[in-house]
């Protein structure tokens, strides 16, 4: 049984563009609060834009991320902009804690060529949703779009964690890099904070 969304009926499938309410953000974390497991596959992250709350996070045991591309110094310049900023700064310690715990895991796959970007999300029951398309936080979108996805149940969810874990097995964990670059941000953070001693 799909799970409910917000002002969405029960549907095989739902599709999403740039217009939707409620808009991919919205359905990622409602998505995201109802499940154990969250599997994603995205060509690169921006984490700058990558705004889920500790709360939508909370169930998750294990989220598995795959890149394509994962730039060092990207990271490392977004990390400190970030941390810099007191909006959002709890981001990079809510992303290195979750890598401590080993609730996050990233892995790189420069050659898994998979298209589009696409999650699973699943709870005890095994895999229950399969958000596929575009995979974007920011709001409002910044180009004229379309920007479509669209979310799929049932045999769809499943067929996609098979597909996930068919990359997964192959690609090479870049999870110790990407907490130094956060957890040294934080420490750049730490020591340029006014309320440091």
């Amino acid at each position: 049984m799909p799970p409910s969304l917000p002002g969405l009926a029960a549907e095989p499938a739902i599709l999403l563009d740039e217009r939707s309410r409620p808009d991919f953000r919205s359905v990622f974390g409602t998505l995201a609060r109802g499940s154990t497991d969250i599997a994603v596959a995205v060509t690169r992250v921006r984490l700058s834009t990558l705004d889920l709350a500790p709360d939508e996070l909370a169930n998750v045991e294990a989220m598995r991320v795959l890149l394509t591309e994962l730039n060092a110094l990207t990271l490392d310049a977004e990390a400190r902009l970030i941390r810099a900023d007191p909006t959002r700064a709890w981001r990079v310690e809510l992303f290195r804690q979750m890598l401590e715990q080993r609730r996050l895991e990233i892995r790189s796959a420069p050659l898994g060529g998979w298209s589009p970007d696409f999650t699973v999300f699943a709870d005890r029951d095994g895999p229950q949703a399969l958000l596929t398309g575009f995979h974007w936080f920011e709001r409002p979108y910044p180009h004229r779009g379309p920007a479509l996805a669209s979310v799929h149940f049932g045999d769809a969810a499943r067929s996609g964690a098979r597909r996930h874990l068919e990359v997964w097995e192959k690609a090479h964990d870049v999870g110790p890099a990407v907490w130094s670059i956060l957890s040294k941000a934080e420490r750049v953070g730490r020591m340029r904070s006014p309320t440091t001693g």
